[in-house]
């Protein structure tokens, strides 16, 4: 499944298409990806992928003065990435 990865929007899944989808964006989730991270619709965290379980179904989040964070598919977050990524 070939995924658009422009401005891209993925929310936490209820339906098996919708979580097959966002298994399929995380997947394809390169290091140096520009992402942006939010919970409850404010920004949580941004910056580019440092890295990614090989399931796709974490990865780790670094910003501009290198605040890494992880997050995982099944948290309560948004995952919009940037165009260009």
């Amino acid at each position: 499944m070939n995924v658009d990865r422009k401005n891209v929007t993925v929310s936490t899944a209820t339906s098996s298409s919708a979580r097959s989808r966002q298994a399929s964006l995380w997947n394809s989730l390169n290091r140096g990806d520009r992402v942006t991270v939010t919970l409850r619709g404010y920004e949580y965290h941004s910056g580019s992928v440092d890295d990614r379980t090989a399931d796709g179904r974490t990865i780790w989040v670094v910003d501009r003065i290198g605040d890494r964070r992880l997050i995982h598919i099944d948290d309560e977050t948004e995952l919009f990435i940037a165009p260009g990524s």
